[in-house]
């Protein structure tokens, strides 16, 4: 309860007193993506180009770094905003399931309540297969493509629980 109470008092202090709403946070405007996420709670990216095998399957690999003593709720956290990695397929492509890695265990200092949550700089993972026509279609032509990955997560630091917050960015396609 102490922990909804201080989240509440978070999101609304800027309504406090007449103050002016603060301005949209650059990492949620309409910029075009760039190759990494950087939002006040993380840092995320890919940690290498995608690079398509022979039999058309490739792995994307995101590097997500939590800021200096930020946590981030893990994939399979109940009561918060769990963090899910999602990629905005492609004409002849499919993405596979998304491998989380195991969580820990963090308990809120204030109120002794526990969660699962990442701490630590973590890697996902997601398996991408494509079809022999995307394959074919890439042959003779530009063999780099850009593909978009999707963040979603709730973050919170030792006092504060912030609201669950969604950012993109780009990584690079190598057929």
């Amino acid at each position: 309860m102490t922990r909804v109470i201080l989240t509440l008092l978070a999101l609304t202090a800027p309504l406090v007193g007449g103050q002016a709403q603060p301005k949209m946070p650059t990492f949620l405007s309409a910029t075009p993506l760039e190759p990494t996420l950087v939002t006040p709670h993380l840092d995320a990216r890919a940690v290498s180009a995608v690079r398509v095998g022979v039999g058309g399957t490739a792995t994307l690999v995101v590097l997500v770094t939590p800021k200096p003593k930020m946590h981030v709720y893990s994939a399979d956290v109940d009561g918060y905003a769990p963090f899910t990695l999602t990629t905005q397929p492609q004409p002849g492509m499919s993405v596979g399931k998304v491998a989380y890695p195991s969580s820990e265990l963090y308990v809120f200092p204030p109120t002794g309540e526990s969660s699962r949550a990442y701490i630590k700089p973590f890697k996902v993972t997601v398996p991408l297969t494509f079809s022999v026509a995307a394959r074919a279609s890439a042959e003779g032509s530009a063999s780099r493509a850009p593909g978009v990955v999707t963040l979603r997560y709730q973050a919170c630091d030792d006092a504060v629980c912030y609201r669950p917050t969604t950012g993109s960015f780009v990584f690079e396609i190598i057929r």
